[in-house]
Formats: C-alpha cells, structure tokens, sequence
C-alpha cells in the first residue's frame, strides 16, 4: 500500500500535481514507512511542485525553522510529508551542523525570512559531553547536567528576541554508548540521577510562554527505535533512526497544527465492537461487553480515556449504523458505560451512510469536518470516511480492541498548548447549546427567540486571569478570524506592556448559562488618531446572536467618545472566514479589497436584544 501510494504521487507530479491537489493529503497519509515518508516529502518539498501546491489554495503556508546538535537531513523531508498530510505547506529554514546556540545568540541570522512560526531545536547527549573534558569523571557530568538547563533558558529569552514565534525542545536521551562505558554500578547510578535531574529541568522550560518540550523516551516507545545504527553514526554523523525522526516529526506537526489553530476538537465514534463489544440490535444490551474482563476490559479503557478527553474540551459524539432509541437506551441504562448520555454533544444512530453523518454533525456543532477524528472498528467504514471526507482525521484501529486506547491516545490529535476553563467545560455548553436550538424552534421569530435568549455580554480586558483563554481565541478560531493574525501569549504581552495594542475578551450568558469568554478583539492606534481592530474573533458557538454587531457597536462609540476621527477594520481572506467579508460593510465601514473605515458620523443603533454588563470594562486604544 505504502508503495502504490508514492508511485501514485510520483505519477501526480509527472502529470501536473496543481490538478489533483486534494489528493496528496490520502496519499500521504496512507504511506506507512519511514524511508517512504522521507521520499514523498523530497519529491514534493522542490520549488516547482511547491509553487504548483500553493497556487492551488489548498495549503496553508507556514515557516519553520529546524536546529539541531546532530545530522538531521531526513527530517525537513518528513516534515514536509507530516504537514503536508494535513493541509499546511511548510517552509522550513536550516542551519549548519551543530549550530543551535550560535544560530540563536548571533540573532537567527538564518532564520529570519521569513519568520517561522514553530522552531524546533532537537538535541542529544553531544549537548552535554562536548563540554565535559573526562566523560569518565561523574562530578564533572554532574556538573555539566546541572547547568544545561539554565543555559537553555538563557537561550529560549535570546530566541524570543530571534527569531521568536514557538520554540519546540527536547528532553535528552543518555545514549547507550555514554551510558556503558562506566564499569561500576555506583557511577552509572549517579550519572543516570544526574541525568534525570537535567531532563526535569529542561521539562521545567514548558513553563514558559511558547515553549513546548517533547518528551524523546515518549517518541521513542512510539517509534519503536531511537538511536542511529553504529555505521550510520559513523558515516553520517547520524544520532537518531530513521524510524525515531519520523515520528519526531509528526509530533512536531501537532505543534505547528496547534499554533496554527488546526488542532482538532471532536471525537466521533461508532457504538457496536467500539465503545462495547457486541452487536447491540443482535445481542441485546445485557450481552455487551463492557468493563470486567478482555474484551470488555479493552473498550471500557477506550470510553475512560474519551472521558478524560471530554473534560480537556473535546466534543464527542456517536456516530453508529444503529436503530436510534436502541442506542440510545444502551448508552443509558448498561451498569458498565464509562459513558453516559450526558457526556455526548451530538448523537447519530441511524442508517444512513457515516460521510453523511459526519457532515450532519458537524453542522449541529458548526464546526468544520476538518476537526473532527472518527474511531471506528470496520475497515470499511473508515475507507469510505476517508475517500468521501478525507479532511476527516481517522484513527487507524488495530484488528485487537486490547490497542484501541493506545490507537486514539497515540494519534495526538487534539494537543495544543495550554488549557482554559472554558475548555474544561465545553461539553456542557454544547449541551446548553442544544437547549437555545430546542428553543429557536418553538419560537415564533428570530427576534423573538434573540429575545428571550436574553443575552448578555460584558468587555474584560486582557490581564492574568483571562489572558490565557483571550490568545487560546485567537489561535484557535478559524471561521470568525477577520485577518487570521495568531497572537502568542509572549507578544500579546509584550505589546500590552509597550502600548503598542490593547486586548480585550468577550464574555456572554443567557438564559442557559455562562458561555465563557467567546470572543477577543485588538485595538491598535494609528498616527492619524484613527484606531484599528487588528484582528476580533468570535467563537462558532455563538454566531448569528448579533454579539459581533454589538461589540465592534461598542468599539464604534468608545472612539467616537474618546475623540477618534474614525475606526479601521480589515478582512483578509482566509480559508475559512469568506463568509464574514462583508462584515464591516454591513455595520456601516466604506472601502474595499478588504480595508475598511468607519467615520463616526453615524453609529447604527445597538440590537436591544444583547444587553451589556457594565463594571467589567471598556474598549480603549493603548
């Protein structure tokens, strides 16, 4: 299969690949071999079939950079491949060997254009042992242990100067070679504590803002291998396998998905020999397996971690060739569910072809397919999910359920960088979504239903405790993104500190509930007085309420009231946000080719169906 694939990209390419474009995505992802992997991302990462990819429109472009303290020529390639897979078209910038700290302490001189978003510096023991002069004096190793971490720090602050954006390290393996050359036992215990001790510190790094630190034992178990052969060290300079950079890579493509705002955010999965063993129409509910001994042992793991998915913000649903009200009365009456009703944002169970109920749940949800990840036993059923929506994300299951756990947890598909309260609960206010639908039903017009939603929103500016969720929006909203700037949490930061922009987050409840913060907008000041609305993103779960009308309402009279000539708002076409275009036409902004302006003379009335708080804040310039 993995073959077929690469002759099949090589044919594209022969062909004209701008053409069949949405086909590399499935053909990459059906590649299963390293070496393979590393062959398709030279062939597609040359000039020419870069430019066809990107005059497409398919791809998201996005630059990285790649330091390393060894021979890592494989890897730019099996980046090139990872991303690829998921829709985003990297451009990666490298340096000499072994030129990681100078590369960086001398200001990124290659590394700067353009700026890559995500910099992944991989690191092995040469890191430590090129500076000790007796590899066999524990004190010295011990002491050169001690002071690597606070060395990386020092150069994680020289990196946010340049070439700043995400800097992705790594915990240090203590190669088989360093390890063994010590005879007594006494020694190899203490440079193995010492060791440890260094990795700890270096892990401590992922307390900073922008930093992420892969644990390399971790990528290792994945990969089945770490180290470079001998011969391959010794004619290549090589560190690492071929096996342990290829699935380094793919976990720094969850990085780079995670700061573009492409992590994924709902678990679909089917019922029957999935979260249960058994046929539930055949066997009855009494009859399914779940808990107690193999196999029910198996898919009671696989609902315990959807579970502990589900409480770090990931939306599940069900998705199951079923009779409805039988499914239904398994998931709530079986003793052993892990899982209840209330545990699901969104429910299908009926017959009708999976592609189309994907698409129905995604609709429910207004989210994107594209991030949504399907577990399902059948073979089948996931090559027809991955023909009709290849954006789908599918878990490649083993034929045993003891691996079905491990299988979705692997995949790390819904990693990103730091957690909020909102995403803690999000499932229960997709629940009390679905409450404000049941309610626009039986109402007898929109503005009788926005009414007795009765929504509210307050302005929160940006300050410790909601400075987390605020850049979380603008990383991971991709429909409501007027521009598509990502903010990290260093340069939201620093440019509160220095004037240069203010930050605010939108908070709204109804009558169901708080929301949480759903919206987050910049304001910047130009020389002329005017203020511009860098970027206002707004949460899915709340369009079509008019709480984008209100704020950027508010934005509107808060300048008018501090004197401001006028207001500028931008749309920049993304893949997401057409929809949104005119916007700021809509609200009364005159311009075009995406730059808009507002005089002030005449503010459109505010819709009396949102209220605003007042005591919490107020949209001001810097």
């Amino acid at each position: 299969m993995s073959g077929d694939a690469l002759t099949a990209l090589r044919a594209l390419k022969r062909a004209g690949i701008a053409d069949s474009a949405d086909r590399v995505p499935g053909l990459l992802r059906s590649l299963d071999d390293a070496l393979d992997r590393e062959a398709a991302g030279l062939l597609l990462g040359g000039k020419a079939v870069r430019a066809a990819l990107a005059s497409t429109g398919r791809y998201t472009p996005v630059a990285l950079g790649l330091l390393a303290s060894a021979t890592v020529d494989a890897l730019p390639h099996l980046l090139t491949a990872a991303l690829l897979a998921e829709g985003v078209q990297p451009e990666t910038a490298t340096t000499g060997f072994n030129q990681w700290r100078f590369e960086i302490l001398s200001g990124a001189p290659n590394l700067k254009e353009p700026a890559p978003a995500v910099t992944a510096c991989l690191l092995d023991d040469t890191a430590v042992f090129e500076k000790v002069a007796d590899p066999l004096d524990a004190a010295e190793v011990e002491a050169r242990c001690a002071a690597l971490p606070a060395e990386l720090d020092a150069w994680l602050t020289a990196f946010e100067g340049a070439p700043g954006g995400v800097a992705v390290l790594n915990t240090l393996p203590l190669s088989a070679l360093r390890r063994d050359r010590y005879v007594d036992y006494a020694t190899k215990a203490r440079v193995e504590a010492a060791w440890h001790r260094m990795n700890a510190g270096i892990l401590d790094l992922a307390g900073r803002a922008n930093v992420v630190v892969l644990a390399t034992d971790g990528i290792a178990e994945r990969a089945g291998s770490l180290a470079a052969t001998d011969r391959m060290r010794h004619i290549a300079g090589h560190a690492w396998s071929e096996e342990f950079l290829d699935a380094y890579a793919h976990e720094v493509a969850r990085v780079v998905l995670a700061r573009l705002g492409r992590a994924r955010k709902c678990l679909v999965l089917d019922l029957d020999h999935t979260l249960w063993g058994g046929v539930v129409g055949d066997d009855g509910i009494p009859a399914l397996k779940i808990g107690g001994s193999f196999p029910g042992s198996a898919h009671a793991e696989l609902q315990s971690l959807a579970k502990d998915l589900s409480r770090q913000g990931v939306l599940l649903t069900v998705c199951s060739k079923n009779d409805d009200a039988v499914a239904r009365e398994a998931v709530a009456t079986h003793p052993d569910m892990v899982l209840g009703p209330d545990d699901f944002s969104a429910f299908r169970a009926n017959w009708d072809p999976k592609p189309g109920n994907i698409a129905s749940l995604a609709a429910e949800l207004n989210i994107g397919s594209d991030a949504m990840v399907f577990v399902d036993d059948n073979p089948a059923e996931r090559g027809l999910m991955e023909a009709q929506r290849p954006e789908v994300a599918v878990v490649a299951l083993p034929d045993d359920p003891a691996g079905y756990a491990s299988a979705v947890a692997r995949a790390g598909l819904f990693n990103q960088f730091a957690l909020t309260e909102e995403d803690r609960v999000r499932g229960s206010l997709y629940r009390a979504r679905a409450q404000r639908d049941e309610l626009r039903q039986t109402a007898v017009s929109v503005e009788d239903y926005l009414r007795e939603l009765a929504t509210e929103i307050t302005v929160e500016e940006y300050g410790t405790l909601n400075g987390g969720r605020i850049t979380q929006l603008f990383g991971k909203t991709n429909q409501f993104n007027l521009t598509g700037i990502r903010y990290g949490a260093d340069d939201v930061a620093r440019r509160v500190e220095t004037g240069r922009a203010a930050f605010f987050g939108v908070r709204a409840t109804d009558a169901f509930g708080d929301n949480g913060l759903v919206g987050a907008l910049a304001l910047v000041p130009e020389t002329d007085g005017d203020w511009t609305i860098e970027n206002f993103v707004l949460s899915c779960r709340v369009f079509s309420r008019s709480i984008e009308q209100t704020v950027v309402g508010l934005v509107l009279r808060a300048a008018r009231d501090a004197g401001a000539p006028g207001v500028r708002g931008r749309h920049v076409p993304t893949a997401k946000n057409g929809r949104f275009a005119d916007f700021y036409p809509a609200l009364g902004f005159t311009g075009q080719d995406g730059d808009f302006r507002h005089d002030l003379t005449q503010l459109a009335e505010l819709p009396d169906w949102v209220a605003v708080g007042t005591g919490e804040g107020k949209f001001h310039a810097p």
